[in-house]
């Protein structure tokens, strides 16, 4: 049977006793990187296990055909930078001369038409340079966050083809800040548990938390009781795994 949490808020605010339960570690931010590119690992910088920061290259692709692209857009944006300079002197001076009647309307015309056309044809080219170098900058998977290297699923040399599957190459997991998930008999559940402090003991070492969060349906714990999800996070040592057996108190206070 599925009750909704909120029937429960009926039973009042009286004060919470203090609360003992068991959990099992998770990692607060568990992601999983794959390439938006299709291409061959060039190298692994990192190993499992290995901190890692925001921002730092964990996998290369290898760049040579999307580098060549970059660099034929640069040579092109260069090439077309004179012309535009060369047409706005070109029409300053027919812009002159009309002003002292010394050139025909269409002439002017003629003239801001070519630096239109220099300014616009410098543009796609720039534009296709920006293009260039973010598929450039694609071959480099960086980490998005201050962790650790959890797994390492590919090898230097393979090859990634986005078009068939969606392949993940690395997980990096955020191992200051873990979560626990436990079972709160339904006859305990009150509203003002969330946000209680919670003492969260881990391998004989315990660290400060707080509930942050409960399921909304009932579920079946033990012995086919009611009870409630709660999630409670807390600040680790960057030393503690997933999975790992936690006690769990929590008093109102």
């Amino acid at each position: 049977m599925r009750f909704l949490l909120a029937v429960l808020l009926c039973l009042g605010s009286t004060r919470l006793p203090a609360i003992d339960l068991n959990g099992q570690t998770e990692f607060a931010q568990r992601l999983t990187l794959n390439s938006s590119i299709s291409g061959r690992v060039e190298v692994i910088n990192v190993a499992v296990g290995q901190q890692v920061a925001v921002g730092e290259v964990l996998l290369s692709l290898v760049p040579t055909g999307l580098k060549a692209n970059a660099d034929i857009a640069a040579a092109q944006v260069d090439s077309l930078a004179p012309a535009v300079d060369r047409m706005l002197v070109e029409m300053e001076k027919a812009q002159e001369l009309f002003d002292r009647d010394s050139l025909a309307l269409v002439e002017l015309q003629l003239a801001e038409q070519n630096y239109a056309i220099a300014q616009a044809n410098l543009a796609g080219a720039k534009a296709r340079l920006a293009r260039a170098l973010f598929r450039l900058s694609q071959t480099d998977i960086k980490s998005p966050i201050n962790g650790v290297v959890l797994s390492i699923a590919t090898f230097a040399g393979q090859y990634i083809n986005t078009t068939v599957n969606n392949q993940t190459l690395l997980t990096v997991v955020d191992n200051s800040s873990m979560t626990v998930q436990s079972l709160l008999p339904l006859e305990l559940w009150k509203e003002s548990i969330m946000g209680k402090p919670a003492r969260v003991t881990v391998q004989q070492k315990t660290y400060q938390g707080k509930v942050i969060g409960a399921s909304e349906q009932v579920t079946i714990g033990d012995n086919n009781h009611p009870a409630v999800t709660l999630r409670i996070r807390f600040a680790a040592d960057g030393k503690l795994a997933a999975g790992l057996p936690v006690k769990i108190n929590i008093k109102d206070n």
